[in-house]
């Protein structure tokens, strides 16, 4: 079994850009399995800046994915047929809402979502480093569990815990974005 993707974190993974320097620190991933859609909504987006050029390059990278939105996906999201992506602002902040469209429940092992059809249950990896915390899933081992009958959520916070030298170059998005108008 797969771990949970980097892609639900980092916002650039969406479209295939490496090395991406936005990041979420909170993400929550709700599946309904009725309709066969995902939605990840990202909230606190942040940067980690320790020079002039860490913050140039954090700002090309924005750019290229207001351009990119919805057109040049990554990959790895190929199984999926329909993909959105809106930047919302809320309260000051932008919060990126992804909605994908799945065609069976084995395209979301690509993101580390298992599906046991003889149980009907839904799973995921446990990781403490990850944060994970959810209402609708059982904890059994290294495993979370969630019915496959009824829409489940869960949220990953894998940065909760950030090393203090990275800490203190650790950046809002919206702060960088004001700071380079």
């Amino acid at each position: 079994m797969e771990q949970i993707k980097i892609l639900f974190f980092v916002l650039s993974s969406f479209f295939g850009i490496e090395n991406g320097r936005i990041a979420a620190d909170k993400t929550t991933i709700t599946v309904y399995p009725e309709s066969k859609e995902i939605e990840i909504i990202q909230e606190k987006l942040f940067t980690v800046i320790q020079s002039e050029k860490d913050s140039i390059l954090t700002i090309k990278e924005w750019n290229k994915l207001q351009q990119e939105k919805n057109n040049s996906w990554s990959d790895e999201l190929n199984r999926f047929p329909v993909k959105s992506l809106s930047l919302n602002p809320i309260k000051n902040t932008i919060q990126p809402h992804l909605i994908l469209k799945y065609t069976t429940e084995e395209d979301l092992q690509i993101l580390g979502i298992w599906h046991n059809k003889k149980k009907n249950l839904f799973s995921i990896n446990h990781i403490p480093q990850q944060n994970i915390n959810t209402n609708d899933g059982t904890l059994d081992g290294n495993f979370w569990f969630f019915d496959g009958n009824n829409k489940f959520s869960f949220t990953i916070e894998p940065f909760q815990h950030m090393p203090e030298k990275y800490l203190k170059f650790k950046k809002s998005l919206e702060e960088l974005l004001t700071e380079k108008k």
